[in-house]
Parts: structure tokens; C-alpha cells; sequence
């Protein structure tokens, strides 16, 4: 029965089951474009789905039919699995609260829309859709990221040899000539050292630390890379070792923070003749302290432009608008979804875009704004 005919306490909690959406969205990625890697397309499988909806008048039938494409593409991404989480309270002995918790296990990296079907006020959308595993290699659309760097954090060992001291700062700059050269990643702003990322909302004209050491001021849609090299030594099995503990982090304008870290040893030459040579060893030994740390790079930057656009609603009377837009890879034809905390789901679609901004409404026109604001929103490319 489609979720649409049901009275909405009970579309709630129907829905929830029929779409796999209870307290938290399913996350889905949309490509139109076919992908160049076939080999990431392995794991990937074609599935026909169907998405219902109910149209209040011929005014709605619009609406309606971005309702029903939102109910097949999470019914789509719901064909590659779900990963189920379950919630109880209990005071005394009694369950006070029991909810089930279903996440999307699928993405979908394209789909095919084979058509539209009405009858009277009902419509169903047909799509074909190709379905890859959430946690796998295999992207769709890539957004576009706005990247601030960050002044990177260094720490070198007292113990360390001299040669060492500017490892961490070779790496860095490294970096932000790799990043600058990357696909789909804009970079915004480099931070100097002792400067630090300011809300655009501060008003920074007496802040001495702004003033002497300058300050730069960062958007919501922003993403923020942080970066840690440690350098230090420690004894092995074969005697002294040298260490490099390297760290990239990425915050997203939602707060969410994603980390990685690598860590890389070589033993170090002891006093002695030999000591003498490890000048002409300096090279060799920062290839290997420093190896696989592109890699690493490459791998968070993948990670980055691969998930979805998100950003917090916000709510200004009658109008919902997000601090994302063109810039950051949206078109007209993307969709929102966000989790309710009733243990619902729903939709909204993009009224006006602009370059950093986007202004919303509910495809539900029902729904009460107030449910959207402050809420986290997940766009998905549906124009396909």
C-alpha cells in the first residue's frame, strides 16, 4: 500500500519499514554519467524498483511526482542491504522505548527512468537503478569540495636527527601542491602559522591575535583540513628507530570529522664509522618514512568528493535555506533528505540556488517548517 494513502502517525511507522528509513536517512549517491573504472562497478547490481505517491490536486501532481522518484531511489538504495541498530529503554523492569534503527547498506551510482504511471490521484515512477555497496569503491556523482587548509601541527623530537627537523614541512607543502592539482577540490584558503579559522558571524576588528597575525574568514559549506606530523624516536628489536606519525583530518561544515593516520619507522645508524653515511642515506630514509603518505592523501581526498552534499537547515519565517550551492556541486534537480526525530523521513527539493546558497521546500508541502530547522540534509543528484 503506498505510504502516501496512510494517515501520517501511521505512514511514520510504516514507512520507516517499507523504505528503510527510521531515525537515521538512508545516504545514497547518483551519478548520470557513466563511470570510467569498470572495475569498481564488480560488486554492483541492476534493480527494477517502483516509487509511489499520492497526488491533493492537479497543483500537487508536480510535487507528487518528485515524492514518488525520492520513494524509489531509497527503495533502490535499500536493494543493496541495510544495517540494522536497535535502541531500548527500560525504567523498573519495563520498556519504556524500543525503536529500530535501519541505514541504507546500498548506494546508487545511476539509474534509468523507465516512465510514469497514473491512476486517478496515485502515480508510480519506474526506475532502473545500478546499486553498489555503501562501504565500497565505487562513486557516482562527486561533489565539489571548498577546502580550507589549516596551519599544520609539527612536532619533532628533541632526540631526532637534525636532517629530520624539516620532514614534516616537506610533507605539508607536498600536500597542498597535490590537493591544489585535485579534481573536484577547490582550495579556498593555505593558513599561515599562528592563524586560525574565524566564523564569518565574529566581528574581529579588536581581536588582537586577528589583528596582528590576520585571520580568514570561513563559509558553513567550507571543509576544513587539519593536518599533525610527529616525529620521534623509539628503540626497536634492531636497536633506535626513527618514527613519523602522520595525521589528516577533514571537517565538514556539519561537523562531522573524519581522520586518518599513517606511521612509518626506520632503524637508525648508531655511533660509530657508519655514522658518518647516514648524510648520504638521507634521502633513502625520508622515501621510506614518508612512503605511502600520497596514497593516504589520495584516499581521504577520494573519500571527500565521494559523499554527498550536506549542510544544516536553517529557518528564516516562511523560508528554508542551506549554506551550500552551485559551488559545491548542487543543481535544480538535487533532492534533500533528512531524518525526523518522530521516526520519520522526508524530502525537500531546491527553489533558487546560488553560488553558496540554496533555499528549500518541503516536496511535502503539508510539513510543518519548523521540523527542518537545524537539521542535517543529505542532497542526491536526481536529475538522471
Amino acid at each position: 500500500m503506498p505510504c502516501d494513502r496512510l494517515a501520517r502517525p501511521a505512514r511514520s511507522a510504516l514507512c520507516a519499514l517499507a523504505l528503510g528509513v527510521a531515525t537515521l536517512v538512508a545516504p545514497l549517491s547518483l551519478a548520470s554519467t557513466a563511470l570510467a573504472d569498470s572495475a569498481e562497478t564488480e560488486q554492483a547490481i541492476w534493480v527494477d524498483v517502483i516509487g509511489h505517491a499520492v497526488s491533493n490536486g492537479s497543483k500537487d501532481k508536480p510535487a507528487a511526482r518528485r515524492r514518488a522518484l525520492a520513494d524509489a531511489l531509497i527503495a533502490a538504495g535499500m536493494a543493496g542491504g541495510v544495517e540494522m541498530k536497535g535502541h531500548t529503554v527500560m525504567d523498573k523492569g519495563v520498556v519504556v522505548r524500543d525503536l529500530a534503527m535501519m541505514r541504507s547498506a546500498g548506494r546508487v551510482l545511476r539509474y534509468d527512468n523507465r516512465g510514469e504511471r497514473w491512476s486517478g490521484n496515485s502515480v508510480e515512477v519506474h526506475l532502473r537503478a545500478l546499486v553498489a555497496p555503501l562501504q565500497g569503491p565505487a562513486c557516482g556523482h562527486r561533489r565539489n569540495v571548498v577546502l580550507v587548509a589549516l596551519a599544520p601541527e609539527i612536532y619533532t623530537s628533541p632526540s631526532a636527527p637534525a636532517w629530520s627537523t624539516q620532514l614534516g614541512a616537506e610533507l605539508y607543502n607536498d600536500a597542498i601542491r597535490r590537493v591544489e592539482h585535485t579534481q573536484n577540490v577547490t582550495v579556498k584558503h593555505v593558513m599561515g602559522m599562528g592563524q586560525s579559522p574565524v566564523s564569518p558571524k565574529k566581528i574581529t576588528s579588536f581581536d588582537y591575535t586577528a589583528l596582528t597575525r590576520g585571520h580568514i574568514h570561513t563559509h558553513p559549506g567550507d571543509t576544513q583540513l587539519s593536518t599533525r606530523f610527529e616525529v620521534d624516536t623509539a628503540m626497536g628489536h634492531a636497536g633506535e628507530k626513527l618514527v613519523l606519525r602522520a595525521s589528516l583530518q577533514l571537517t565538514e561544515g556539519t561537523g562531522q570529522r573524519t581522520e586518518y593516520v599513517m606511521e612509518n619507522s626506520v632503524r637508525l645508524p648508531g655511533t660509530g664509522p657508519f655514522t658518518s653515511l647516514v648524510d648520504r642515506k638521507r634521502d633513502r630514509l625520508q622515501g621510506k618514512l614518508s612512503k605511502g603518505f600520497p596514497d593516504l592523501l589520495q584516499q581521504v581526498l577520494d573519500m571527500a568528493t565521494c559523499s554527498p552534499v550536506a549542510a544544516h537547515v536553517s529557518r528564516s519565517g516562511r523560508t528554508l535555506s542551506v549554506s551550500v550551492g552551485r559551488k559545491h556541486g548542487l543543481s535544480r534537480a538535487a533532492l534533500a533528505f533528512t531524518e525526523n526525530p518522530a521516526s520519520d523521513f522526508e524530502v525537500l527539493e531546491i527553489v533558487k540556488l546560488h553560488n553558496n546558497r540554496a533555499t528549500l521546500r518541503p516536496v511535502d508541502p503539508s510539513t510543518p517548517l519548523s521540523v527542518f530547522e537545524g537539521r542535517i540534509v543529505r542532497f542526491v543528484d536526481a536529475g538522471a
